[in-house]
């Protein structure tokens, strides 16, 4: 298989092999820019005037925990005789989000929240040349998720999981221009915090709003059972669906029956959950949140 290899500063891909295997599944974590050290790298490269305290708005808004649960997926289904390759964006979705379209005309309204949705570049970037830069990383990582997906789905032996991680309750947010910072400070104040729906442990994204698109439906029903089958309490697009918006559903719909979307709830891999700071991870909540999806997909690809 000829997979694309790791994008500097952009893309950071790696395989579980197993060998003599024609099996093979892609896990894309599109918001897999969680440590401090990929903020600090692309804030080196701006020349906007960023909020103070910024790092503040990466650290509650980026996918803690989905980079560790791919791993535990790609070592434990090429244990069981499954290619998996890890496909890891290295740019935080604080400047830009790779999970959004990026249209020939532009990206939309910068910061305006739409449907929930971030957008894809915040309204504190004000730099026309930041604007470029970034639109090109973009570009430049979905090259080559792009060539990976057309590898791995292109044959009935191949599976794609796009994973995510979201913060424990529903924070609302509707713009994420300079003032965001000082707004999740004051979303985040204990008494109003408590206030914000709770948020399922685990979510498939599967559908349109309008129902007139389904992902995988068979997998999908498969991932909600395995979930049932160990007590965890998963939903199907409790929290969000899919959108036009969303890279996400670009790919769901060009291989409308390989694809699953799946939201881990930070709260359940976080030990614990640090809104503003580094959360630590633990190995054995993410493998306890992760074990059903792991056991569907080996399931979908025997």
């Amino acid at each position: 298989m000829n997979l694309p290899g790791s994008v500097d500063g952009v893309l950071e891909v790696t395989t579980f092999a197993a060998a003599g295997s024609r099996k093979w599944l892609l896990i894309e974590v599109p918001h897999g820019a969680t440590r401090k050290g990929d903020y600090d790298a692309v804030v080196s490269k701006l020349k906007s005037t960023l909020p103070d305290e910024l790092d503040h708005f990466f650290f509650v808004n980026t996918d803690i925990g989905a980079p560790e649960g791919a791993a535990w997926l790609g070592k434990t289904l090429s244990a069981q005789g499954i290619n998996v390759v890890v496909a890891r964006c290295l740019i935080p979705r604080t400047f830009i989000d790779t999970n959004r379209v990026i249209r020939s005309g532009g990206t939309g309204e910068a910061g305006v929240v739409v449907d929930g949705l971030t957008p894809a570049v915040p309204g504190y970037i004000d730099s026309p040349d930041d604007a470029t830069w970034l639109t090109a990383q973009h570009a430049r990582y979905h090259q080559a998720v792009h060539a990976a997906y057309q590898e791995v789905c292109r044959g009935a032996d191949g599976l794609a999981l796009q994973l995510h991680s979201y913060s424990p309750r529903s924070v609302s947010i509707e713009k994420t221009d300079g003032n965001i910072v000082t707004a999740l400070h004051a979303a985040y104040v204990p008494e109003v915090y408590a206030k914000w729906p709770e948020r399922p442990p685990v979510d498939v994204i599967s559908a349109l709003a309008d129902g007139s698109f389904r992902a995988a439906p068979k997998l999908v029903d498969a991932v909600l059972a395995a979930y049932v089958a160990d007590g965890i309490a998963a939903k199907e697009n409790g929290t969000y669906h899919l959108h036009p918006v969303a890279m996400g559903y670009e790919y769901a719909r060009a291989y409308p029956d390989q694809v699953v979307c799946v939201e881990l709830n930070r709260g359940l891999v976080a030990d614990p959950f640090v809104p503003f700071g580094v959360s630590p991870i633990s190995e054995a909540k993410v493998a306890k949140l992760v074990a059903p999806l792991g056991r569907a997909l080996a399931a979908a690809l025997a």
